[in-house]
């Protein structure tokens, strides 16, 4: 019986028992979008993105634009063209590979850091950030796994333990992640640091060929997917992505950084480890002052001078920052660190780090989700250390595992409902709605646009006159609605406010109780309390005349 409860079968269960209750999660925020590339896969399989794209209400004549490469998109091909199903079960069982490969290879990993390996991979499952993710169809989960198969692999090779295989295994893992995301190039530079930092100048000449021809397939690999675009195109397709965050998303502004460097604190003091467990393992006389000093100063200054914010939720935000604070502490100490495998974990984090600030155009949790592993494992690094009871660590641990798998738990529940809104209203509004004599058209994104285009709903962009008067015009109020032409009076008259009442007390994405988990957009707190207000409605308009003015010019970057 003992020889079942092997590490392996212990985290393959908890994997399984984290994932069934989500197994049939609804389609959720930009698994719409990979999902419309997979079907184009299976129409042009040699050119995913040349199909014309709606996003926001705007037109792109094609998707070639799309910041990440398309292997998420051909698995999803693959999965439709071997099951020609789209039910949602099934597409996430089929992603079920890729927690698997994440879990067991950090579990590789984390074996080489801590004494407790396992413990540290059973909290890393249970981080709300991974387990939430874990249940959609986006990328952020597989290019961890594909990050974290690589790293390991390295480890293996250079510890000597490595065989032919394990390098196969590397090079394929590689290049799937360089084929999922530019993002690939910090995995390349951090192998590169690991290896000149560690046995480089020690390596036999052949085996120096084999690094460099790891390091150079990916950089060939986009070169020649690039020129090909190019050519395919007429246009440098990275250069409208830089257009469109520059221009659109005023991403390089100042006051943008700090919106951005505040939200990667808050991701890292929230969604990784389970808040309060933070300050078991990261402390020290000076950093636990200056982090309860900084919990009292923030929750004092959003009490008195920022509006629209509870004590609730100001307790929160304090919380959340100040365990950030600890855990930027901790890796920022790394610096006085000359231990190759210590060195790993601090270009790690702040290579995320930098990419947050300078790649992308708001905070979320799926950017902060890549550091996760070198939290954990530091995290855990410093428990053995500074607690010399080994008795005293198991049960912090077990305990930790135990309120990190809670925690996690009610993140994904509240995650689960946020996407079951759309599927079940969207059916229910379309039925209630359509007729003979009229069309139902659509403004907003994400899942809603998902079933309610399954449904039979038109998309209305920003500037299209299509609708007559009888028609029907639905808008949502948190899944990224837009403005058209027809909003307001005499053009459209309000039918109906369709409340979504779901008494869910934790939130993640809502404007009431200020969560953004996806995006700092919708709020500040990755996670949040409810405050009692209706988390989505959906607002239900009959188009009363034609537009009649000038045709507008679009005005887009992209």
């Amino acid at each position: 019986m003992r020889n079942w409860l092997t590490p392996k079968s212990v985290l393959a269960a908890a994997i399984v028992l984290t994932s069934l209750p989500f197994i049939d999660q609804a389609f959720h925020i930009d698994d719409r979008i990979y999902l419309s590339t997979a079907d184009n896969i299976l129409q042009s399989p040699l050119f995913p993105y040349d199909y014309p794209l709606y996003f926001e209400g705007r037109l792109a004549k094609d998707m070639a634009s799309h910041s990440h490469l398309p292997l998420t998109s051909y698995y999803l091909a693959l999965v439709k063209a071997v099951t020609g199903s789209e039910r949602e079960w099934i597409y996430h069982v089929a992603f079920l590979v890729f927690p698997v490969i994440a879990v067991f290879s950090f579990y590789d990993m984390a074996r080489r850091y801590v004494r407790n390996g396992l413990a540290a991979t059973l909290i890393f499952i249970g981080s709300p950030a991974f387990l939430v993710l874990s249940h959609t169809l986006m990328p952020d989960v597989p290019l961890l796994a594909l990050w974290l198969l690589s790293l390991s692999r390295v480890l293996r090779i250079t510890s000597g333990e490595g065989d032919n295989r394990d390098r196969i295994v590397l090079v394929t893992a590689v290049m799937g992640a360089a084929f999922m995301s530019l993002l690939t190039v910090g995995l390349l530079l951090l192998i590169a640091a690991y290896l000149g930092s560690r046995f480089w100048n020690s390596l036999p000449l052949h085996h120096r060929g084999f690094w460099l021809l790891l390091l150079g397939g990916p950089v060939l690999l986009w070169f020649f997917w690039y020129t090909r675009a190019y050519l395919h195109y007429d246009r440098m397709v990275l250069a409208t992505v830089f257009l469109y965050v520059k221009n659109e998303r005023v991403a390089f502004d100042w006051s943008e950084l700090g919106l951005r460097f505040l939200s990667f604190v808050l991701n890292s003091g929230s969604v990784l480890l389970f808040p309060l467990a933070i300050w078991t393992a990261f402390h020290g006389r000076h950093r636990t002052r200056i982090a309860l000093l900084l919990f009292a100063l923030s929750l004092l200054w959003f009490w008195i001078f920022v509006e629209g914010w509870s004590f609730v939720h100001t307790a929160l935000f304090a919380l959340f920052c100040s365990s950030g604070v600890l855990v930027i502490w901790e890796f920022v100490a790394l610096i006085k660190d000359g231990r190759p495998e210590r060195r790993l974990l601090f270009l790690w984090y702040f290579g995320i780090l930098t990419a947050c600030l300078l790649l992308y155009f708001n905070g979320s949790a799926r950017y902060v989700l890549l550091v996760l592993p070198p939290v954990v494992l530091l995290w855990v690094k410093h428990l053995e250390t500074r607690v010399k009871d080994r008795y005293l660590v198991r049960n912090i641990l077990g305990t930790t595992v135990l309120m990190s798998a809670l925690y996690a738990g009610l993140a994904s529940y509240a995650d689960y409902h946020f996407a079951e809104i759309y599927r079940k209203n969207s059916s229910e509004l379309y039925s209630d709605y359509k007729t003979e004599e009229s069309h139902v058209w659509i403004a907003g994104e994400w899942g809603f646009r998902y079933y309610m285009e399954r449904e039979g709903a038109r998309l209305l962009p920003r500037t299209s006159q299509e609708p007559v008067p009888g028609d029907i015009i639905i808008k949502p109020f948190v899944a990224f609605p837009w403005v058209t032409l027809y909003d307001g009076d005499p053009m459209t008259s309000l039918l109906e406010q369709r409340i979504h009442r779901d008494e869910i007390p934790l939130r993640i994405m809502d404007f009431s109780s200020h969560a953004g988990f996806y995006s700092t957009g919708w709020g500040l707190l990755p996670m949040s309390l409810s405050t009692g207000e209706p988390w989505e409605w959906f607002n239900v308009y009959r188009v009363e005349q034609e537009y009649s003015g000038p045709a507008p010019q679009e005005q887009r970057w992209w």
